[in-house]
Parts: C-alpha cells; structure tokens; sequence
C-alpha cells in the first residue's frame, strides 16, 4: 500500500458545524418551554424533556453518520491498483478498484475562493474500462495525489514492459 486519501477535513466541518450549532439552540429552547409550563404540569415537563433527549439523540446519530460517512470514503493506492471505497449511507458500500495500467487521463477539479486558498477539490480518473470514471470528491491537496497516481502508473507501466522484455529474451 502506498498511501490512503480522505476528503478534506474542511469538509467535515462543513456537514458538522450546523448540527453542532443547532443543540444548544434546541437545548435553549427546551429548558425554555419547560420553564414557562407552570409548576402543576410535571407531567408536560416531562413530556418536553423525553422529546428534547430524543432531538438529541437524533443529532448523536447524524453527527456518526456524517463521521462514518467521512472515514469510511477512501481511495487506498498501491503499487498495482487503486481501491475506491465509497460509503453509501450506514449500511450501503460500494467498493471498486482499477489498474493502474488502465488509467488514460486524471483531471483535478477545483472550483471557489475556498477550496482554492485551501487547496481542495476533484480528483477524476479516466481508465481503460468501460466502467464509470472514478471521482475522489473534495480531496486534500489534489495535485499531490494526482501526481502520485501518475508517478505509480508510470512506474506500473514501465514493470509491464520490463517484464515483457525478460520474457521475450527468455525466449529468444
């Protein structure tokens, strides 16, 4: 295995900073309902308080599934081949992989101010398959992992035709 490439941690942030933000509003907001309820409604209190601990624990789990979400998408190099896992939802994966002799073309994509002064974006690899391209969405440092995809390729290509060439003088 040569390296392992994530989304940019900004993009976490990104899907995380709202619900973040939102709990203390929904916190705010129950013990603000509970304390305009008169004293003789404990039952109600009650009632506001299962429903506010539910909110939260529905925050608990989108926030995992955003994390999930985020550490499960992977593109693994290795000196043969590329893996694409891509994380679908809790319980969907999807998991292709492709030569790194096949790749005809890798395009890096980055469109804004920010990913620009942060220096993220697309990474998209045409192969020789009559598959779909493969996209790494929201990459860190995407010109890096495009030249190292390139760099293994090459050196991929050149171990082919090293070892075609001591076949034939084998051969021969």
């Amino acid at each position: 295995m040569l390296s392992i490439y994530h989304r940019h941690w900004l993009v976490l942030a990104a899907e995380m900073v709202p619900i973040i933000l939102f709990v203390p509003v929904l916190i705010g907001a129950g013990f603000f309902a509970m304390g305009q309820l008169p004293d003789e409604n404990a039952p109600l209190r009650a009632v506001v308080t299962l429903g506010l601990l539910l909110f939260l624990h529905l925050f608990w789990i989108a926030l995992f599934i955003i994390l999930a979400d985020f550490f499960l998408d992977v593109w693994v190099l290795t000196n043969q081949r590329v893996i694409v896992i891509d994380q679908k939802g809790l319980f969907a994966r999807t998991v292709s992989e492709f030569d790194l002799s096949r790749i005809q073309d890798v395009t890096v994509e980055i469109h804004g101010i920010i990913p620009t002064l942060l220096n993220y974006g697309n990474l998209l690899a045409r192969t020789a398959s009559e598959h779909e391209n493969f996209v790494l969405k929201q990459v860190g440092h995407p010109h890096e992992v495009k030249d190292a995809l390139i760099q293994a390729s090459t050196a991929q290509r050149n171990n082919a035709f090293a070892a075609i060439a001591r076949h034939e003088q084998s051969i021969i």
